[in-house]
């Protein structure tokens, strides 16, 4: 465990985020060519390890867009050795920019949206409200927000995480003006969020 500030001991929200599960993006969907409106495809998606390339998951699909008002996607996979097969409506709009936007209907909720989830103890794809899950950037705390937009910066200027590391010296090519800049959002970031964490613990004790 590290210093104030270099490590996640002070999280308190236990609200299940976005990026513990699996999602779908239907707008990423055509842009990739996984699915293409006017036509009935089928294959399969793959989840991996960002770090290691490592396959963490994968579902079979198959899109009928044909038609825009009678279009869906079916989801196959397993979900704890248990089977999991269904469709889910497609539904579109027209931006006031002309052409189609497509959207998921939620299973759960029976509402349009763009992304679908499935976090963790979930056994269906279904909009973010309907599973309560909130983007790990709302469920951390302000102060958890200000570490982490100080420690991005401290990388930035090629140090380490950690509010007892010293500055970096100036990156080669950087104009003193944004160092001192970032130096200084990096001295106020790190006072308020010691400060706010500080508050906290005394309420508590």
């Amino acid at each position: 465990m590290g210093g104030l500030g270099s490590g996640n001991w002070y999280r308190w929200s236990t609200r299940p985020v976005v990026e513990d599960g699996l999602s779908l993006d239907l707008c990423r969907l055509i842009r990739q060519k996984n699915i293409v409106p006017g036509s009935w495809v089928s294959g399969s998606l793959i989840w991996r390890n960002v770090d290691t390339g490592e396959q963490t998951a994968s579902i079979g699909y198959e899109a009928n867009m044909i038609r825009p008002d009678d279009a869906w996607m079916r989801l196959h996979y397993r979900r704890d050795d248990t089977p999991e097969d269904y469709r889910v409506r497609l539904t579109t709009t027209r931006p006031n920019y002309g052409g189609l936007r497509w959207w998921f209907v939620c299973p759960s909720r029976g509402t349009r949206a763009g992304k679908l989830h499935l976090p963790s103890g979930g056994n269906l794809f279904a909009s973010r409200q309907a599973y309560g899950l909130a983007y790990r950037s709302q469920s951390e705390p302000v102060w958890d927000r200000q570490a982490d937009r100080a420690h991005s910066l401290r990388r930035k200027l090629g140090g380490s995480p950690g509010f007892d590391q010293p500055f970096p010296d100036k990156p080669k090519g950087m104009h003193w003006k944004t160092y001192n800049r970032i130096c200084e959002e990096i001295d106020m970031l790190e006072y308020q969020s010691m400060t706010t964490v500080l508050n906290r613990l005394e309420a508590y004790g």
